[in-house]
């Protein structure tokens, strides 16, 4: 499902208007029916109060205050500006309600407040209606401290679009917001849903349907989606009765060196459980006894490397030799690599020369520090994995203004260089060179652990392995590697779980997600639907 921003939003509402000929007062009648559909089902008590601003959001809340008194609630509301100060649909909505008996406070200044705060601690639940998404500046004074009375007196709040105080555009807190129980919002979910800290002040999360079709982004962009289901279904191919090993790809992954043969261990592992055909590892030959013991399925080839425990520049012509004969399908170079100043160069040397799809992850990645350009020349398939301070390395961006604007860094990155980036946080972001961004919201805090990462760029080189482009091969790796961790926390808690457990889970991860292909169901609603429903798992 696709992510927007304030100014998308507003397009798209244009758009229906103005294009499609949906009148702006039935797209806001569909949003208040949403709302109220929403409360119906799940917030208990039948009191309200409504707390309107005077823009559009507050004419939802008006909307959405008749609609709560049809269905038989005690209904009051609260707005901040006279009624001939509103214009347009709030104005019609706010017109219409004044024909109902229905108590309308209209309060203005601070010293009103306190008639709020008692109507709050009188009723079941709030629904903010203040602030909708085009907000972009700090609420203050009256309005900063509407919201802490709201937040100190509602016993629960549902938000409306967005809570008050929030901009819908980024992750960040730009002030005093409301901390809502519950949030409906229309049509698509936006960026401060998801991303935090914005995301934790949400609550649960509603999609309403509010009849903008679904082929209006496409004409508009923007190119910014959800990780779902939808996305990454169908990614693996069938078994065939015929297949051999090879029909699912060999998988080459060059790494390790002293005190870091875990890394490439786990990520060759990890591609053979994510279905790949074969994998090897390619070691300095001085460690190849630890691996040798530690490893079972997955093969090793031993590169000369003097008994230095890492590889040298002199490894190059040896190294590509061998993945020029050994039938490989693709690459995953960097796990455990080290940070030898000659593993660099070693680094920079095959990739400049493998022609097969790569991975490059972790020290594969730091060796590419002031050398981005090689991946310019690049003409087969490569996806980078950097988390957030690697990502800074190869930008020259601090970790801060990627944190703020992640999809824009990735994209343009991705764009520039041809590549596809996985920007791994707790919210990884996955960019094509295309200009398309998508963003996981599955996965846990216990995933936070030594290890993850290079789970996942051997799933990647698993992907890529089979032959699936780089974009796919990504978005499906990212989602099912969170998947997996989901999983291993339900059994084992996120404080216990380690970056092996992933492996482990790696088959129940594929097999919940074949089940989820085959039995994906409807939102239980017809025009809401909530996000564990869009995720599909």
């Amino acid at each position: 499902m696709r992510l927007v921003k304030a100014d998308e939003m507003k397009r798209l509402d244009r758009e229906a208007i103005e294009i499609l000929g949906i009148p702006g007062i039935v797209l806001m009648e569909n949003a208040a029916r949403g709302v109220s559909e929403v409360i119906y089902r799940n917030v208990s008590g039948t009191s309200a109060v409504i707390v309107c601003g005077k823009g559009n959001n507050g004419g939802d809340g008006l909307a959405v205050a008749r609609n709560l008194y049809n269905l038989g609630y005690d209904v009051e509301v609260v707005i901040t500006a006279e009624i001939d100060e509103l214009k347009g649909d709030a104005r019609t909505n706010a017109e219409i309600l004044s024909k109902l008996p229905v108590p309308v406070h209209v309060v203005k200044e601070e010293n009103r407040l306190v008639e709020v705060y008692s109507l709050l601690k009188e009723a079941d639940f709030v629904v903010d209606a203040i602030f909708g998404t085009g907000l972009s500046k700090p609420a203050e004074g009256f309005y900063a401290s509407l919201i802490e009375i709201i937040n100190k007196g509602a016993k629960k709040i549902v938000s409306v679009d967005i809570p008050s105080g929030l901009s819908s555009d980024t992750g960040e807190v730009i002030g005093p917001h409301i901390s809502a129980d519950l949030t409906v919002t229309f049509a698509f979910p936006k960026v401060a849903h998801v991303m935090p800290p914005a995301c934790y002040y949400v609550g649960e999360l509603f999609v309403v349907d509010i009849s903008i079709p679904e082929d209006i982004p496409f004409l508009l962009g923007p190119q910014r989606f959800m990780l779902t289901l939808d996305e990454v279904a169908f990614t693996l191919p069938e078994r065939e009765v015929m297949s051999h090993k090879y029909t699912y790809g060999h998988v080459a992954v060059i790494g390790g060196s002293k005190g870091k043969t875990g890394a490439p261990s786990m990520a060759a592992e990890a591609a053979l459980r994510a279905g790949g055909g074969l994998s090897t590892l390619i070691v300095p030959e001085s460690l190849n006894p630890t691996f040798e013991t530690k490893l079972t399925e997955v093969m090793t080839v031993p590169i000369r490397d003097g008994s230095k425990g890492y590889f040298g520049i002199d490894a190059v012509d040896e190294v590509l030799k061998v993945i020029e004969n050994g039938k490989f399908s693709a690459v995953v170079i960097g796990p455990g690599l080290g940070s030898e100043p000659e593993t660099y160069e070693f680094a920079r040397e095959v990739l400049k020369s493998v022609e097969l799809p790569v991975v490059v992850d972790a020290d594969g990645l730091n060796a590419l520090a002031g050398s981005t350009e090689i991946l310019k020349l690049k003409e087969q398939e490569v996806v980078i994995t950097p988390h957030v301070g690697e990502f800074s390395r190869l930008t020259g961006l601090s970790k801060e203004e990627i944190l703020k604007a992640p999809f824009e860094h990735a994209v343009e990155f991705a764009n520039r260089h041809g590549v596809t980036v996985v920007l791994k946080s707790g919210r990884t972001v996955v960019a094509t060179p295309d200009g398309k961004s998508y963003v996981n919201i599955i996965g846990n805090p216990g995933m936070a652990t030594a290890g993850t990462g290079d789970v996942l760029s051997g799933i990647i080189g698993a992907m890529l392995g089979m032959g699936i482009d780089g974009e796919d091969s990504a978005k499906f790796s990212v989602f099912l590697h969170s998947l997996s961790g989901d999983l291993a926390a339900g059994e084992l808690t996120e404080e216990g779980m380690k970056a092996c457990d992933l492996i482990d889970f790696l088959p129940k991860a594929i097999k919940t997600l074949k089940e989820a292909e085959r039995n994906h169901r409807r939102s239980k609603w017809a025009f809401v639907t909530e996000l564990k429903e869009i995720i599909g798992v």
